[in-house]
């Protein structure tokens, strides 16, 4: 490796955010790519058409086997994550955390940590209720967010916080929120004659990525960073993607949470007591950046422009 360039070591370069990010950083002189990867057929690209990329086969769960390539990395963009709803995700997402960092050396100038809105309020502080209410995921978050602000690292932590998130192509792998609109497009005839009283923010994994690249080189630690673009009502969501597949809306009837619960509990539904908070609380509203917060093009600043 040039001695000169910075190591940038990176989990979760599989994902549809990973490629976003990685693609930032290909043939740039000034960067070696080091990728953890579990499966190295997921990536959309080919690592050997660059010269300054290189994978390690392995996984958080296994962390300890890169303690010599962690010992030499300048920069750590930790994008990896365990879904699962048990404590289990804990003990990857956050005792694994925290076992990499320390594997890391002097050498470490800045650690770029994804967490997820989803632990916040709206003054951007993490609530009480990711930690009693949340699924496992969300839970393992707000622990391994709180572990992180008083671990050894955290005078060089910038923590992005993703709200919605939408991407995906030919060449990126589809997030969650895309892969489903166009399956999921035939309950618009009936979602066109409703409405729900909820906001929140969202930001293409492209301009994620554009944040994590200008984080890269211009930001210093600590900063938490809650990426999205301004508020949306559902209200509008549904507008938008009832003009995007040509679906015509007539009148609309609000629909209360009160009135959601009560179905709920009339047909048996069951649902775990982090969904039924985010039903009684559906306004996900924060204080957020995007590329043009820092100067640069937001790609795709609506969501038509994402449809």
């Amino acid at each position: 490796m040039d001695r000169m360039s910075a190591t940038i070591f990176v989990t979760g370069s599989s994902g549809c955010i990973g490629h976003y990010v990685v693609e930032r950083f290909l043939n740039d002189a000034r960067y070696q790519l080091v990728l953890l990867m579990r499966d190295p057929t997921k990536l959309k690209f080919d690592p050997a058409k660059f010269s300054n990329v290189s994978l390690v086969a392995g996984d958080l769960e296994h962390i300890e086997v890169h303690q010599k390539i962690l010992a030499k990395t300048d920069i750590l963009i930790h994008i990896a994550t365990a879904w699962g709803d048990s404590d289990l995700s804990t003990q990857v997402n956050k005792d694994k955390t925290l076992e990499m960092l320390g594997y890391c050396s002097d050498r470490l100038q800045k650690v770029i940590y994804f967490s997820t809105a989803s632990i916040l309020g709206a003054d951007n502080h993490p609530i009480p209720e990711a930690e009693s209410l949340g699924t496992g995921y969300i839970r393992s978050k707000y622990r391994t967010y709180a572990a992180l602000k008083s671990s050894p690292c955290a005078a060089k932590l910038i923590t992005i916080f993703p709200t919605m998130v939408f991407g995906g192509d030919a060449h990126h792998p589809y997030s969650h929120i895309s892969a489903g609109i166009g399956d999921n497009s035939k309950w618009l005839r009936y979602l066109k004659y409703v409405y729900f009283d909820a906001r929140f923010h969202f930001l293409h994994a492209y301009d994620i990525a554009g944040v994590v690249a200008y984080a890269v080189t211009q930001l210093s630690g600590p900063q938490d960073l809650v990426v999205g673009n301004p508020v949306m009502t559902a209200k509008q969501v549904i507008a938008d993607l009832c003009g995007h597949y040509g679906v015509k809306i007539g009148l609309r009837l609000k629909i209360a949470p009160w009135f959601i619960l009560g179905l709920i509990k009339l047909f048996r539904i069951k649902i775990a007591p982090w969904d039924r908070f985010c039903i009684q609380h559906p306004f996900f509203e924060y204080n957020v950046v995007s590329p043009a917060t820092f100067g640069l093009k937001t790609k795709y600043p609506t969501l038509r422009d994402v449809l």
